[in-house]
């Protein structure tokens, strides 16, 4: 739960000389200002205004500033203006702006990082792909890099697909022990096309994409189900 809000604090207490309290005719006046800000959990966001009071120190009388008479307003206003606003009530904006910048910087070198594996593939790199042409929610299926020449890699597939980008595969999933040749520059556009989302390389055990599975054909299954029938 995002915890937000305003708040104002005193960033100025001056005793405001020849100004006479109108409640008790006292020479013992100050002027307060304050400066109100957003907050989010409690952190300054940044401020939107500041406003000023009369305190009498004699009374107590707290008097507000559109109160005044027009000539003591303009008097307070300038007063007001000359006094800066602290720079850490600024702080949760400036937390902010570095995030971003953080996050947009990773990002980037992240992006130069994928480009790098696609430019250079290695054996055992893992091609993670959205197939948008999927009519079901198991749109993400994995290719295996297992060979690489000057022009094309060859690739495993994968026996499972999935309903979201997989950090690592099901216990009943492996990489075929079978490949097929596919040309780089495909794989290029495929990532321009962002059919293919990323690389996975230096992976631990954990994620079973070291696993190897046997390739058993459809005709082979079909040809057992068939000799099963006849007995």
């Amino acid at each position: 739960m995002i915890i937000y809000g305003s708040n104002s604090k005193l960033i100025k207490q001056a005793p405001l000389e020849n100004h006479t309290c109108d409640s008790c005719n006292e020479k013992n006046m100050q002027l307060l200002i304050y400066s109100s800000y957003a907050h989010i959990f409690w952190i300054p966001l940044f401020p939107y205004k500041k406003s000023a009071m009369l305190y009498c120190g004699h009374c107590q009388k707290v008097t507000e500033e559109k109160t005044l008479e027009s000539k003591d307003r303009q008097k307070i206003k300038a007063l007001k203006s000359s006094v800066p606003t602290p720079k850490y009530m600024f702080a949760g904006l400036v937390i902010i702006i570095l995030a971003i910048a953080g996050l947009t910087f990773n990002s980037s070198q992240q992006e130069k990082k994928q480009q790098a594996f696609i430019n250079a593939p290695l054996v055992g790199d893992v091609y993670k792909l959205k197939d948008e042409t999927e009519l079901s929610d198991y749109k993400y299926y994995l290719l295996k890099v297992v060979a690489v020449d000057e022009d094309s890699i060859d690739v495993s597939a994968s026996s499972f697909s999935y309903n979201g980008l997989p950090d690592k595969l099901e216990a009943e999933d492996g990489f075929y022990d079978v490949s097929y040749r596919i040309d780089r520059q495909f794989v290029k556009e495929l990532y321009d096309k962002k059919e293919l989302l990323k690389v996975e390389r230096d992976y631990s055990d954990y994620t079973g994409f070291n696993r190897v599975i046997q390739f058993v054909p459809d005709t082979l299954i079909q040809e057992n189900v068939d000799e099963s029938a006849t007995l």
